[in-house]
C-alpha cells in the first residue's frame, strides 16, 4: 500500500496532486516534407504538419540539403502546415540568410495555411 492510499484509508485529507504535463515526444507524423518539383534551376518543397521544436530539425536538414545544391529558386510551400511555431520561424529565417549568402532566391509561400499566414504576418510586423 502506498502512502497516498494509507492516508486515504485513514481519512486524512490530502492536497490535490498537480502534475506537469509530460513533454511531447517527437512523432514521425508531426512533420512531413516532400519535393513537389525539382529541376536544376528550381526546387519546390512542400511542408506538411506541425513545424515546432520537436520536428524542426528535419525541416532544417531538408532546407540545408537543397540550399547546398544551389538551385536558382527554392520555394517552401507551407500550405499544408497546421502549426508554425517560433522554432519553425527561426529555421525559415536561417534558411533565408543562408540562401542570400549562396545566391539562391528563397520564396516562402504560406498557401492557405492560417497558421503559416499568421506567423509570417507577425514576423513582418516585428521586422517592420
Amino acid at each position: 500500500m502506498t502512502t497516498h492510499e494509507r492516508l486515504r484509508v485513514t481519512g486524512v485529507a490530502t492536497a490535490p496532486v498537480h502534475r506537469l504535463p509530460a513533454p511531447r515526444a517527437p512523432s514521425e507524423s508531426d512533420l512531413g516534407s516532400r519535393i513537389r518539383w525539382k529541376t536544376p534551376d528550381a526546387v519546390v518543397v512542400e511542408v506538411l504538419g506541425e513545424v515546432d521544436l520537436c520536428s524542426v530539425a528535419r525541416l532544417a536538414a531538408v532546407l540545408d540539403e537543397h540550399l547546398r545544391a544551389r538551385p536558382g529558386v527554392l520555394r517552401i510551400d507551407l500550405g499544408q502546415v497546421w502549426f508554425l511555431g517560433a522554432a519553425g520561424i527561426r529555421v525559415l529565417l536561417r534558411a533565408h540568410r543562408h540562401a542570400e549568402a549562396v545566391g539562391v532566391h528563397l520564396v516562402v509561400d504560406p498557401g492557405r495555411s492560417r497558421a503559416a499566414i499568421r506567423a509570417l504576418e507577425l514576423l513582418d510586423r516585428l521586422q517592420g
